[in-house]
């Protein structure tokens, strides 16, 4: 008898499970594909764009190619070049663009994309003028807790500006970019997202090094010192490394911003499926994606025994 009421009880238990599990049938239409344009410009270097096609969610075999590109780059409202298209680049299949024209800051750029599979797409941008600063310096170093203090002082002019804080190995600056701490209240809701959700693995291939990007909302029109703090994990490698601040284009903070907020509904998660939708932000027309600027940013080399210099 004790058997057997075990035994409902299993069987009771099955049913129930059983009844949780729901298949769910998609009764959408498949949305055709859209052509994705990404690139951040930086004054002293050439142009750059990424190049791929969006795809179906319930795509089993996804393919970013796009066929026949050409993009043509025109400069304060002149045709300057068309950019030169490379080859599919590694297993995220893009096709990658570049020019040869040296961009200035101030320069207003607009791009033509084309391809025999899209409509033409275009995206406009102005390059901002690099940040004043002021002073540039370590305030410390603690060799035994294995950090440096940094303090920035800015000039900002009236008016919302945008700024990219970011630190690299200066003998490996492709791969090796570092992330630091501060109480600074501009950080208080700072964007930590590196260039690779945006262009790819490599931010200095694909782009500009792009790490942590701030308003000027605490400190607009005034002259402000920001504070933070790198750590250092072994001070037996006295490698040095670069700290640049610069300026960047509206549009490439409110992207980060909408990215941040839609990685945060978890989309892949069983919430974030249903959560309420976040409208990332593009600026490119009959497309999608991102394409901003950024100045020519001020840099210091620094290494552990104190040594820097400052290059504006």
């Amino acid at each position: 008898m004790k058997m057997k009421k075990i035994l409902l009880v299993l069987t009771v238990l099955l049913c129930g499970m059983a009844s949780c599990v729901k298949d769910v049938e998609f009764n959408g239409e498949q949305s055709d594909p859209l052509l994705v344009v990404n690139g951040v410009q930086q004054a002293g270097k050439t142009a750059n764009l990424c190049i791929e096609k969006s795809w179906f969610f319930l795509d089993s075999r996804i393919d970013f190619r796009v066929k026949d590109v050409e993009v043509d780059l025109y400069v304060n409202g002149s045709f300057k070049e068309s950019l030169q298209v490379r080859d599919s680049i590694s297993d995220y299949i893009f096709t990658y663009c570049e020019g040869q024209y040296e961009l200035c800051e101030g320069d207003k750029l607009r791009f033509e994309v084309r391809s025999s599979e899209f409509e033409t797409a275009y995206a406009e941008v102005t390059l901002p003028e690099s940040p004043t600063v002021i002073s540039f310096d370590t305030v410390s170093v603690d060799y035994e807790n294995g950090t440096i203090d940094f303090a920035v002082e800015i000039d900002d002019p009236a008016g919302t500006d945008f700024y990219n804080l970011c630190f690299y190995n200066a003998l490996d600056a492709e791969y090796s970019m570092y992330s630091f701490y501060s109480e600074d209240p501009v950080f208080a809701n700072p964007l930590d997202l590196g260039a690779d959700e945006l262009m790819g693995e490599s931010s200095d291939y694909y782009g500009s090094g792009l790490y942590n990007l701030f308003t000027d909302t605490y400190f607009d029109g005034k002259t402000y010192t920001v504070n933070f703090t790198y750590f250092f994990w072994d001070v037996e490698v006295f490698e040095p490394f670069v700290v640049e601040m610069s300026r960047v284009e509206e549009s490439l903070y409110k992207n980060k911003k909408t990215t941040e907020e839609y990685l945060e509904n978890d989309p892949n998660g069983i919430i974030g499926m249903f959560a309420e939708p976040v409208q990332v932000y593009s600026n490119v027309e009959n497309g999608v994606g991102i394409v901003s600027g950024q100045s020519k940013p001020v840099t210091m080399t620094i290494d552990l025994f104190g040594n820097k210099k400052l290059h504006k």
